[in-house]
Formats: C-alpha cells, structure tokens, sequence
C-alpha cells in the first residue's frame, strides 16, 4: 500500500473544511440527550447530517446505528471511521445539554470549548470526523477506497448491539480509524477486561435474631480483602499500564426495608488484564481467590459469573495504519509521536477482533470524560480533523487528477 500524500493534497482538504458548520453541528448532537437505549433522535440527526455533507449511502440499522458510505473509485484499502453516539447520564452537571461554546481558561487550557455531557465522549467526535470525510470530497478529491462510517449506540454499557452487531452484519473495511479521545495523538490498544459478579451465600434469619441465620454480608467480607491483597501482586505492561482489579459494587439481598439478614451479597469485580494475561487466566485467578477464602472462612461459598469480556487491543506498531497516523499527525501538526494506549476501552477492539486493524486517534482530553466539566477545544476538533483527513488520503489513496 502506498502511504504517500501529496502535500498540496494537505492544504487544499484544509481549506475545504467547513469550520463553522463543523462547530455548529457539534453544538446540535449535544442539545440531543442520548442516553444508552435512548439514541434514535440524535441518529436520525447524524444520519441527517452525512447526507447534507454527501455521504453516498446512509442508513440506521434496526438497532440505531447509523451508517454511511463514501464511495471510492474502486481500487484502494477501505477505511472504517467508528465512534458512539450513546453518552453517560450527566448527574449533577450544570446545563449538561447546553452545547455552549466557553472559555477553556476555567480549565487550565487555551482558547474556545464546547462544554456538555458528551462532547469529548464523544459526539463531537463523531461528527467532526463526519465533517473531515466531506471535507475531502469538497476539495474536488475522489478517494480510491471506500470509507465506511459507523456511529455507533450503547457503548457505554458494552452493549453487542452497536459496532458489534454492524460487523455481524458482513460490513467490512481493511483498515479502522476509531475517533475516542486521544488528545491527538495515535493510540494503538487498550488493557482487556472482564466484568464479573461474586456471589457469596448465606441463610436468612429474623433480624433480631442474628445468630439463626448466616449473614451474607459479613461473609463477603474476606472476600473483599482478599480481593484487595490480589490488587497488590499483579503486574504492569510498558505499554498498556498496570493489570488492575477493583470492586465497583458491593449489594446485599433481601434489601426491601424488612428486618431479615441476607442470605446473598454480590461483589461486581473490574478485572483489567494486560499483554501476557488473557480473560480465561483472570477468571481462573479469582476463582482459585474463591476457593482460597473457601478453605479459611467456615461455610462461605461463592458463586463466579462472567458479565462482560472486553477484549485487550494492541495493533503492532509496524501496521500500515498506524504508520499512516504517525505520518499525517507529522504533516498536520509538525510534531512527532510515539503510539501510545488508552487507559479505557474502545469498540477499535471489536473492529481488530474482526480483522480490521484499527488506530486510535481523536480530540479531547479523555480525563473529561464522565466528569461534570466535560468539553472539548476547538481548536482540538479543527487540528484533529487536519490530521484525520491526511490519514484518510494516506489509507484510501486519492485518484490522480
């Protein structure tokens, strides 16, 4: 594949972005809730914006995801653009649908940002990206591969009905572009996870009378510090970061205002694992955790259930597209880089699960995301969408005037 763009190719898709629209359309995804499940609003506002920008196919599939094509001439890579249109409730947030556009002085940064609940996480994102693809095509370029553009719903709750189920579908490209914030720069992976509940036993007994009855929540409770001595001895990866394991919720049953000692208490486990670790080797560690409690605690018993795996990422840093990202972060911006990882996952995984080599990059600092003082700097959208269609041109090549 030739990864050569010609410069004058460069500043021609500047020129051609349309920086206003870009900004307005970003101002309008976040005046649209679109909490998991509950996207169909903001899709068919997406969706309504890929055909104004000259998408040549868009869709919504029966899940919500919205998809759109650009067609190339037919002889070059093609290039998947994913990113998820689902958002995080905003909780106390101020104004969490407001889209307004402030100074990011408040936040120790330069110039104008749009603040709300999921500008950098990540419909501004998304519809940037949307905004870089047109941009090329406005310029008067013709691309030789096809790009294949998915926003995607319920990432958020590691739902299989988002990116997942579109590549069920048969919808391919050879290479991906996953637009999560990345502050710009060129992420290659992510540490893998399994989401799992604990389930530890007891017996029910009448409140005031404790003792004929075995209280699940107290059994729990050498679980939990075995839990934490297990956090202490696991291991790191240059790369991805350190293997993690923390509890994320701790439920007792019956929990309805009766006096009852409960007879069941559900520890939910995050288990981060890294290269060298696979999610098979992490259940088979807490369940020899389990069983180790089992051997010094009289009567505990405890149940394992796998909820969620999230595959660990990793595209070798030799991949065409990766190098593409390197090159067109360079040409953009001057700068040079180093692939790096997010601490988070992406739905990139399911894309490199599939066959797609997928990179990431996007504006944003991702240390916004889920947080009351989520926003993203202009700036960052325009520099980021600079680079964005270099890699494009650089993957897709461009037919030869």
């Amino acid at each position: 594949m030739d990864i050569s763009t010609d410069g004058d190719y460069g500043a021609r898709v500047d020129r051609a972005l349309d920086v206003e629209g870009m900004i307005a359309a970003c101002q309008a995804v976040i005046r649209v809730p679109s909490l998991s499940y509950e996207e169909a609003a903001v899709a068919h506002l997406c969706a309504e914006h890929l055909r104004k920008l000259g998408f040549d196919e868009v869709e919504i599939d029966r899940n919500g995801n919205v998809i759109g094509r650009l067609r190339g001439a037919g002889n070059g890579p093609s290039l998947m653009i994913n990113g998820h249109i689902d958002h995080v409730p905003p909780g106390e947030m101020v104004d969490p649908y407001s889209g307004e556009i402030v100074d990011a002085a408040r936040w120790g940064e330069t110039g104008p940002a749009i603040r709300g609940r999921g500008t950098c996480d990540m419909k501004c994102n998304v519809m940037a990206s949307a905004y870089a693809v047109s941009a090329i095509k406005r310029a008067g370029l013709r691309l030789n591969g096809d790009i294949v553009f998915v926003a995607d719903v319920a990432e958020e709750v590691d739902s299989p009905t988002g990116v997942v189920s579109v590549i069920e579908r048969g919808i391919r490209a050879d290479y991906g572009l996953n637009t999560e914030s990345t502050r710009g720069h060129v992420h290659i992976g992510h540490r893998g996870k399994i989401d799992c509940e604990l389930e530890v036993h007891g017996r029910t007994s009448h409140a005031s009378e404790p003792a004929n009855g075995l209280n699940a929540a107290y059994q729990a409770v050498p679980l939990l510090d075995a839990l934490r001595r297990y956090a202490e001895g696991l291991g790191d990866d240059p790369l991805l970061g350190p293997a993690t394991v923390t509890v994320i919720s701790v439920r007792s049953s019956p929990d309805n205002g009766t006096a009852v000692v409960p007879d069941r208490c559900v520890v939910r486990v995050d288990r981060r694992y890294v290269r060298g670790e696979t999610a098979e080797s992490c259940e088979a560690e807490l369940r020899a955790l389990i069983a180790g409690v089992a051997e010094s605690v009289p009567d505990f018993t405890c149940d394992f259930r796998l909820i969620t795996h999230y595959p660990l990422m990793h595209v070798p840093p030799g991949n065409p597209v990766v190098e593409a990202a390197l090159a067109a972060r360079k040409e953009a911006i001057g700068a040079e880089d180093a692939p790096g990882a997010w601490r988070f996952g992406v739905n990139g995984t399911f894309m490199c699960q599939a066959g797609i080599p997928t990179v990431g990059l996007g504006p944003g600092n991702e240390k916004w995301a889920h947080t009351p003082d989520e926003h993203i700097g202009i700036d960052d959208l325009t520099e980021t969408c600079s680079i964005w269609m270099r890699l494009i041109m650089r993957i897709c090549g461009v037919v030869k005037e």
